[in-house]
Formats: structure tokens, C-alpha cells, sequence
């Protein structure tokens, strides 16, 4: 698939993009051979294969959120805030 300069152009002013004149015949014989590929992709025969979002399947592989006591000590950590029972306070921010 050839590629002209007006439609160069428009790529470019389309992309906010100022392409010197030295870049644009080979820049426009590159987004000719992507055109080139993506039309050859497109004629793959793809009847019942699933879209995905990634080539492996991926699962979660975080731990499990489980509640544990902890070693700290609260009044120590509290000790530099603002506290109410047991938690930090804040100032309203909002009016």
C-alpha cells in the first residue's frame, strides 16, 4: 500500500506532529509496510477464537487478605495525630 504525501500531511497535523522534510519519504514508506502487514492480518480467518486481553491467561496472584493481630502499639503510632478513640482525626475540608 503506497502512501502520499497529503496523506502524510494529515497524519502529521491529525498527530500534532511536525515531520521534517528529510523524515517524511522514510517515515511514509514505514507506515506503508504497517498498512501492508495490518491488511494481511486482517485476512486471517479468526471464526471462534475468543478476544482476550492477553496472549497467557492471567490469574490474581495476590495473597489472600486475611486480618492478623499486629505487633505494633497503638498508642505509639497514635501518639504523634490527632486521635478519637483509637483513630486519626482530621480537620472538616469540607463546607
Amino acid at each position: 500500500m503506497q502512501l502520499d504525501a497529503k496523506t502524510l500531511d494529515t497524519l502529521a497535523w491529525l498527530s500534532r506532529l511536525d515531520i521534517p522534510a528529510e523524515e517524511a519519504e522514510p517515515l511514509s514508506e514505514s507506515i506503508a509496510e504497517m498498512l501492508t502487514y495490518f491488511g494481511q492480518l486482517s485476512e486471517l480467518d479468526t471464526e471462534g477464537v475468543e478476544p482476550t486481553a492477553h496472549i497467557a491467561p492471567l490469574e490474581n496472584v495476590l495473597r489472600e487478605d486475611i486480618p492478623a493481630e499486629t505487633r505494633l502499639d497503638r498508642d505509639l503510632l497514635l501518639s504523634g495525630t490527632q486521635s478519637e478513640d483509637g483513630l486519626i482525626t482530621l480537620p472538616k475540608v469540607i463546607g
